[in-house]
C-alpha cells in the first residue's frame, strides 16, 4: 500500500469526520434556538400574565384601563353576554387571557403529539365553555390577538368536541 493511498484514505475519513462533526454543529445550534426562544416565549408570558394578574385584582387600574382603553363599547358587549358589569366582565376576561397565553405557550412548545393531544383536549373543554367561549370570541385580547395556526387549532380542538358531544 503506497502513502498517497494511505493519505487518501486518511483524507477520506478526515473528511467524512468533519461533514458530521458540521451536520451535528447545526443540529445543536437548531436546538439551542428553539430552546431559547421558549425560554423567551415563557417569559414574555409570565410577564403579561403578571400585568393581567394586577388588572383582576386593581378595581382602580381596571376603571383606569376602560377609560383609556376606548373598550367600553366592546366590555359593554361582552357584559350583556356574561350577564355581568362592566367592570367584572373586564376581570373575568382578564382570567381568560391568561388561561389564553398559557395555552398559547403550550401550543408553540409542542414537541409530541401525546403533548398536542393532551393540550387540544384542554382546550376544546376551557373554549367550549363561557366565559372561556364568550372571551375567545368577543375579546379584544381573544382570537383577534392570536395567530392564525393557534386559532384553528382552538377552533378545531372546539368543533371536534362539538362534533363528539353533539
Amino acid at each position: 500500500m503506497s502513502w498517497t493511498l494511505v493519505g487518501s484514505i486518511a483524507q477520506f475519513f478526515g473528511s467524512t469526520a468533519l461533514v458530521i462533526s458540521l451536520l451535528y454543529l447545526a443540529n445543536q445550534v437548531r436546538f439551542a434556538r428553539l430552546a431559547a426562544a421558549d425560554t423567551s416565549r415563557a417569559a414574555r408570558a409570565a410577564g403579561v400574565r403578571e400585568v393581567d394578574l394586577t388588572m383582576v385584582n386593581s378595581r382602580e387600574l381596571r376603571k383606569n384601563w376602560l377609560e383609556a382603553s376606548n373598550l367600553q363599547p366592546i366590555y359593554e358587549e361582552l357584559a350583556a353576554t356574561m350577564n355581568l358589569s362592566v367592570e367584572a366582565a373586564l376581570q373575568v376576561d382578564t382570567v381568560c387571557q391568561c388561561w389564553m397565553r398559557l395555552h398559547w405557550g403550550h401550543y408553540k412548545s409542542i414537541t409530541t403529539d401525546d403533548d398536542l393531544e393532551d393540550l387540544e383536549r384542554l382546550v376544546s373543554v376551557f373554549y367550549s365553555a363561557p366565559p372561556m367561549v364568550h372571551s375567545w370570541d368577543k375579546s379584544p385580547y381573544g382570537r383577534a390577538a392570536y395567530d392564525v395556526g393557534f386559532v384553528r387549532f382552538v377552533d378545531q380542538a372546539v368543533a371536534r368536541r362539538a362534533d363528539s358531544h353533539g
